[in-house]
């Protein structure tokens, strides 16, 4: 059996006095799958910029995958 990687997604938790308990979630879909820790990060980075907010205080890759047998 093995997994077959189908969809990636990431999650980042911004810091900032503005939002409610100090921090926003956020959900971006369709990551692609060669995307480098690096690339992901610069979006996070240039999303916290235009939200001027505190920085991101978390960032999670998360993947789909199908197991077949």
């Amino acid at each position: 059996m093995e997994f077959i990687l189908k969809d990636q997604s990431v999650q980042f938790t911004f810091a900032g006095e503005k939002y409610s308990n100090g921090k926003k979630s956020r959900i971006l879909k369709n990551v692609k799958k060669q995307a480098s820790a690096e690339e992901v990060m610069k979006v996070g980075n240039a999303l916290s910029k235009l939200q001027k907010d505190d920085g991101i205080k978390t960032a999670r890759l998360i993947s789909y995958s199908d197991i077949q047998a």
